[in-house]
C-alpha cells in the first residue's frame, strides 16, 4: 500500500499520442522503463462529462447518470451543458442558476474524497480556476481540499509542494485540459498540438517527475486521460435540419414547445425522437446516413452493454434519448443554429473509433 498517491489527469491524452511522443519523451519514457505503461478502454460515449464524474464519485456512466457534454435533464424539461451548469447552447456559464435547481440534484454526491475521508486520508483536487469552485466541481470534489490555479506549472510547484509537505496518507488529483483544447481548436495533427504536448510533457518532467523522485517515500505518480481524439473537418459536417427540415416534426418539445434538440456531440449525436415516430425515423436516417454514419436505438445500445454491463440507473435511462448516431471515421452530424450549434472543431471525441477510445494508465514509483 503506499502513502501518497498523485493522479494527472491529462484530458484527451489517448493511447495514440502516447505512441507518438513516447520515443520524444524522458517523462513518458520512464514509464515504460521504470513503471507501467497499458492500454485501457474508455467508458462509452469517449466523453469528458461521462469520465470527470466518473473519476471524482467512483460510479461508472451507467450509474452516476452523467454522460455526455449535452443532454436532456428531465428536472428541467430541457437540454443542458451538465459541467457548465448551464442550458445548451449558452455562451456563459451557470445559467441555470435563474431556476433554482440545486446542483446537488444533478451530481452524484458520494464522492471518492468522502470514502477516502473514512479511512483517514486527505485528499486535494487541482483544478484551473475557471472551473475549480463550479457548481458541478463543488458538488463532486466533496470531501477533498480545492486547489485552483491559473497556469499548469503553477499547478505542478502547488502540488509537489503540497505532496512533499503533508506527512499524512493522502491522495493527490490534477486535471489538465489544454491538450483536449488544442485538438478541437487545431486538430491532433497540427503544429500547435504537437507543442502544447512537447511542453506539457517537459514541463511534467521537470516540475513534477524531477522535484518529487527521491524526495517522497512509498508514493504511487498515475497518468490518466478520459479518452483520444479523431481528425474531423467543419467542412463535411452534416447538418440533420438541413439534410432532413421535416426532422423537426418528430423531435420531441418540452412544455414550453421548445425541441428538444441538440444532445451529445457531432461524435456521437444522440436524438429525442416521439415515439410513434421512432420506427420511421430510424430508417429514414439509416438511408440517409447510410455511407457516413450508424443509426442506432438506444436500446439496442442498453442491451449490448455499451453504458456498461451492471445495472443502469433511472438517472441514466430518463436521460438518453432514444436514437444515437454515430458517426464513422472523420465523419460529423450534427444540428444548425447560427451562433449557437455549430460545428467549427477540427478534432472531437465522443465516437467509438480506437483513436477516441483507446486511453492510458501510467503508472511509477516516485
Amino acid at each position: 500500500r503506499y502513502d501518497k498517491v498523485i493522479l494527472i489527469f491529462v484530458d484527451a491524452f489517448g493511447w495514440r499520442f502516447f505512441q507518438d511522443y513516447v520515443e520524444q519523451s524522458e517523462f513518458l519514457k520512464r514509464f515504460v522503463v521504470e513503471g507501467v505503461a497499458s492500454k485501457l478502454t474508455t467508458q462509452f460515449p469517449s466523453t469528458t462529462a461521462a469520465h470527470v464524474t466518473t473519476i471524482h464519485s467512483g460510479l461508472p456512466v451507467g450509474e452516476s447518470g452523467v454522460f455526455h457534454w449535452f443532454y436532456y435533464e428531465p428536472l428541467l424539461d430541457d437540454i443542458i451543458a451538465p459541467l457548465m451548469f448551464s442550458f445548451a447552447g449558452d455562451k456563459q456559464r451557470g445559467t441555470l442558476e435563474t431556476t433554482g435547481i440545486s446542483e446537488q440534484s444533478l451530481f452524484p454526491t458520494q464522492t471518492l474524497y468522502q470514502k477516502l475521508q473514512q479511512y483517514g486520508v486527505k485528499s486535494y483536487c487541482f483544478q484551473h480556476y475557471n472551473y475549480a469552485k463550479s457548481p458541478f466541481s463543488q458538488v463532486v470534489c466533496d470531501g477533498a481540499t480545492t486547489v485552483p490555479y491559473k497556469t499548469i506549472p503553477e499547478a505542478l510547484v502547488n502540488l509537489t509542494e503540497a505532496a512533499i509537505a503533508e506527512s499524512e496518507k493522502s491522495y493527490f488529483f490534477l486535471y489538465l485540459d489544454t491538450v483536449d483544447g488544442m485538438a478541437h481548436k487545431y486538430g491532433p495533427g497540427s503544429i500547435q498540438f504537437q507543442a502544447e504536448v512537447s511542453t506539457l510533457l517537459l514541463t511534467m518532467e521537470r516540475l513534477l517527475y524531477q522535484q518529487v523522485a527521491g524526495k517522497l517515500k512509498n508514493t504511487l505518480l498515475l497518468i490518466t486521460a478520459d479518452h483520444g481524439q479523431i481528425e474531423i473537418s467543419p467542412e463535411t459536417t452534416i447538418y440533420l435540419n438541413q439534410l432532413t427540415p421535416s426532422i423537426d416534426k418528430f423531435i420531441k418539445r418540452n412544455a414550453q414547445g421548445k425541441l428538444l434538440v441538440p444532445a451529445g456531440s457531432c461524435r456521437d449525436m444522440v436524438l429525442y425522437i416521439q415515439e410513434d415516430h421512432l420506427d420511421k425515423v430510424y430508417d429514414l436516417l439509416t438511408e440517409q446516413l447510410a455511407d457516413r454514419a450508424t443509426v442506432y436505438r438506444t436500446t439496442t445500445l442498453l442491451e449490448q452493454g455499451y453504458f456498461g454491463t451492471g445495472e443502469i440507473s433511472p438517472l441514466l435511462l430518463n436521460r438518453l434519448g432514444n436514437i444515437v448516431i454515430l458517426p464513422h471515421k472523420y465523419e460529423t452530424v450534427w444540428w444548425y443554429e447560427e451562433d449557437r450549434f455549430e460545428q467549427h472543431k477540427l478534432g472531437a471525441h465522443g465516437g467509438l473509433s480506437k483513436e477516441e477510445m483507446e486511453t492510458i494508465l501510467l503508472a511509477i514509483e516516485c
